[in-house]
């Protein structure tokens, strides 16, 4: 019989929006409703539960991850020097080699930087006022589209959008921080990314293996046909006829990537075979852990492309293999995250971990390709919140490594999915991962600043001799 790695599908908990904004009431909250929220957050960041919440029906969510997320795509199939100028018209930068042809990921760039008040929300006098309105920064441009000329660009305002939505994004993740204080006590997570007062903001395109294609032929093309970029999709035309051969969704693997996938689906499968695994190009980001105290994520868009007589076409489409392909890895288990379409999703990090004395769950995780199709690309926003640089850690010894015997199980003790179990060969796969994963004991160190605990951890994953290697 085959031997095959699975993953066991995992519902994340929700809270609703307008529980959530209980914690910011004046009044005597309702009771059941408080105590609710509290206890969902408690059970599901702490050292039983998953390390992930989804925060559900927020107002607007959906028409600004709507209008943000696509451009993700367009941004990053862009000739570099257009792509360039944008960024610089709207203040955005980048964190990745965007002129290596071969990335498997895009991401643009912001730093936010928040007043220390929750003026989103706390302008609104009342928890029925927030139901009933729809709340937004002081724009002059109405962001849902009623007020804006059909004919505009979003990419006119994509300053706009990611500066709008990464704000929103990073007051929910101080609210969830708030609710975290009040469960755990101590009160300094919601302090700490007050003190600090910025978070980064990332817009990530995961390239499919047709936009690499797009990539490469667009630079190595020498007789003028990329002169000019496509206003809605910066490509050229001549692309149409690419890839004319080539059925939609085939895989296209390297002879070696190909014997070693044949190997995993062996009864003689290894422990090396294995390891050779997760060095597969089926993942579109490595395995690791965010050493923030919380990452704010948008639940991700799924564009499928396809080529048509004068660009690529992009549409959006379910989500492929039924789940957003974030991966958690747990000591035994490997779980795929199911979630709501237009959910945020709040995700610990090491530093809450640590700042909680252990008691909060940082999250082992990864992105991985959908098998259905290549041609399937990923979409997603992020924010990233943090203590202040110079923020000094206590350090409570390596109870906290998943490789340490007297740490907790690292399973999740309330699994919400259909049923379905990974293979019982997952456990020598999840072992292996954690053999990718540079230990918490030797990366933070007693009395060390989170500057020096975030250059430890680049160190360690992507720097010379690093486990892992940057995108």
């Amino acid at each position: 019989m085959s031997k095959t790695v699975a993953a066991t599908p995992l519902d994340i908990a929700e809270v609703s929006f307008s529980d959530l904004i209980l914690l910011l009431s004046t009044n005597a909250p309702d009771e059941g409703r408080f105590r609710g929220v509290l206890e969902t957050v408690g059970t599901e960041l702490g050292r039983g539960g998953s390390g992930l919440l989804a925060i559900a029906d927020v107002p607007r969510a959906g028409a600004l991850r709507r209008r943000l997320l696509p451009l993700a795509r367009r941004l990053a199939l862009m000739d570099h020097p257009t792509r360039a100028q944008l960024l610089k018209k709207h203040g955005l930068g980048s964190d990745v080699p965007l002129k290596k042809l071969d990335r498997s990921v895009s991401s643009f760039a912001k730093l936010l930087r928040h007043s220390g008040k929750l003026h989103l929300l706390e302008s609104l006098n009342s928890i029925e006022c927030i139901n009933g309105t729809p709340f937004c920064l002081d724009k002059a441009r109405d962001i849902d589209g009623s007020e804006e000329s059909k004919g505009d660009d979003d990419m006119d305002i994509l300053g706009e959008l990611v500066e709008e939505l990464g704000l929103y994004m990073m007051e929910l993740g101080i609210l969830v921080a708030r609710a975290c204080d009040i469960v755990i006590g101590g009160g300094q997570l919601e302090q700490s990314i007050a003190d600090f007062g910025s978070a980064k903001a990332r817009l990530i395109h995961y390239h499919s293996e047709l936009d690499n294609i797009i990539i490469k032929e667009s630079s190595t093309n020498r007789k003028g046909l990329v002169k000019k970029v496509s206003a809605n999709m910066g490509l050229h035309p001549s692309l149409s006829q690419k890839r004319s051969g080539s059925p939609a969704g085939a895989c296209i693997k390297t002879e070696d990537q190909t014997a070693t996938v044949t190997k995993i689906h062996t009864k003689d499968t290894t422990t090396e075979d294995f390891a050779d695994a997760i060095s597969l190009l089926n993942l579109w980001q490595e395995w690791h852990y965010d050493y923030g105290i919380f990452t704010v994520l948008t639940a991700p868009l799924f564009l499928h492309a396809s080529t048509g007589e004068q660009c690529l076409i992009s549409q959006e489409c379910h989500l492929p293999d039924g789940h957003t392909h974030l991966q958690l890895c747990s000591r035994t288990k490997l779980f795929s995250v199911r979630c709501s379409p237009e959910s945020f999703i709040v995700q610990v990090g090491e530093a809450a971990d640590i700042l909680s004395g252990g008691k909060l769950r940082s999250t082992l995780h990864a992105v991985s390709r959908p098998s259905s199709s290549t041609d399937i690309s990923r979409e997603t926003f992020v924010v990233f919140l943090q203590p202040s640089w110079d923020k000094t850690f206590t350090y409570y010894g390596n109870s906290f490594d998943p490789e340490d015997e007297s740490s907790d199980d690292r399973e999740i003790s309330s699994v919400r999915s259909d049923g379905s179990e990974g293979s019982c060969h997952n456990d020598l796969f999840t072992q292996e991962i954690l053999k990718k994963i540079p230990p918490l004991s030797s990366r933070l160190k007693e009395g060390m600043t989170f500057a020096e605990f975030s250059r430890q951890t680049t160190k360690q994953y992507y720097g010379g001799g690093g486990i892992q290697q940057k995108n």
